[in-house]
């Protein structure tokens, strides 16, 4: 029926209403496989209500037949009614050409449904049927890679792959799955293959990860930047962009692809503390603090800005802002050891003896081991009169560092008196 095409060409030319209207009278008088036809129309023009309308019709007329019970679980799928698509395709007898494709399609709404198992039967219930099946094996395959199962994928991806399956996104399905089963190398080559005949956001983002993950910084600069091009609203990028210039040595372009991906995402802490890093790297202190003090806004129990925080101000000897710092964590039941070290420090620097000592007794059984530590400790021992416990471990510094003459001299002063 050429009416049909006319139809269709009235609406490619804009003019819907009239070709609506044309397909309205040519169903009225269409044979069966032109009302197939015509519905099929109406379904890829979102009208699934008209189009299960005439599905419903044939199906009166070839009742079980698979692919009209398959085209209106679709048109429940476009009508938000996913359970009523079940109810269709669950009627798909196993002998019917359409049966594997309704059993993906079920699959594919139990897994939306949270019911990951029955997917999961299903999908393998289709593929032992015929093992080497590219679209099952894809099907399968791709399954596990949305699940996290990422060994259990690769095979099935590769049947695919192997057969040159005419499959969108195969190849980066492929690379996706060797690099999050941490086969990075493996994965560049396939997503650079993949990249070449078709580009998105996603798969720009998952190459850039993964070349940064080889050691390929180049690389991942190269596709993050292209992904930034893009979609400068794609967040996640500018964390892997910003190390990977780092790793290039380059940290002025590092710190500025940091500090825009800040604008675009205010209420990131780590992204925060990576400025914060690299600023501190750049010999921007203050901006570093500044830094430091938005990501503990935004999160004021994470401990690691705190203690980044309380570096610089031991460095810059702020011992009363450190005092300050750590004040809401006064009554914390967590042990933080560099915590500890910091209040130590800050006590006996502001003259608060007797709470150094406290701070140093409790920092000593965390640090025993480290000699920066130990070296201090010991002096503030040595103030406190406490010559014996200083002695003992200026000793154990001398042992396992001989050529500290420094501390010799001390020891010989210490038994002249």
């Amino acid at each position: 029926m050429n009416d049909i095409q006319d139809a269709i060409r009235l609406v490619e030319r804009g003019d819907v209403e009239k070709g609506m209207s044309l397909l309205d009278q040519l169903k009225q008088k269409a044979t069966d496989p032109e009302k197939f036809e015509i519905a099929e129309i109406y379904l890829n023009w979102g009208h699934a209500s008209e189009a299960m309308t005439l599905f419903n019709e044939l199906l009166m007329k070839y009742p079980g037949d698979g692919e009209l019970l398959v085209s209106i679980a679709e048109c429940c799928l476009d009508e938000g009614m996913d359970e009523k698509a079940i109810e269709y395709l669950e009627q798909v007898k196993e002998q019917d050409d359409e049966y594997l494709r309704a059993l993906i399609l079920q699959a594919d709404l139990y897994e939306n449904l949270g019911l990951t198992e029955v997917a999961e039967r299903k999908l393998t219930a289709a593929h032992r049927k015929d093992e080497n099946h590219p679209v099952l094996a894809y099907a399968l395959g791709d399954f596990y890679l949305r699940q996290g199962k990422f060994d259990s994928s690769l095979p099935l991806l590769k049947i695919a792959l192997d057969q040159n399956a005419e499959i969108e996104d195969l190849t980066l399905r492929y690379a996706e799955a060797l690099s999050r089963a941490g086969k990075f190398e493996e994965s560049l080559p396939f997503y650079r293959k993949g990249l070449d005949h078709h580009k998105d956001l996603y798969s720009l983002f998952g190459h850039g990860v993964t070349a940064f993950k080889a050691g390929e910084f180049k690389e991942a600069i190269a596709s993050l930047e292209e992904l930034k091009d893009m979609d400068p609203d794609y967040t996640t990028l500018y964390s892997v962009l910003s190390e990977s210039y780092e790793e290039e040595g380059a940290l002025a372009e590092a710190y500025e692809v940091i500090t825009e991906g800040l604008k675009r995402d205010e209420h990131n802490e780590n992204i925060y503390l990576q400025a914060a890093r690299l600023a501190y790297k750049l010999h921007n202190p203050d901006q570093g603090e500044e830094w430091v003090k938005q990501a503990l806004e935004l999160n004021p129990s994470r401990i690691e800005p705190l203690l980044r925080l309380g570096d610089q101000y031991i460095a810059e000897d702020r011992f009363e802002d450190l005092l300050s710092l750590y004040k809401p964590l006064a009554d914390t039941k967590e042990e933080i050891p560099l915590m500890y070290w910091h209040l130590a420090t800050a006590n006996k620097e502001t003259e608060n003896y007797e709470e150094a000592a406290g701070w140093y007794a409790k920092a000593a059984e965390l640090f025993s081991e480290d000699p920066v530590f130990l070296e201090e400790y010991a002096y503030f021992l040595l103030e406190e009169g406490e010559s014996v416990k200083a002695k003992n471990i200026l000793l154990n510094l001398l042992k396992h560092n001989p050529e500290r003459v420094d501390i010799e001299d001390v020891l010989n002063r210490m038994e002249e008196f």
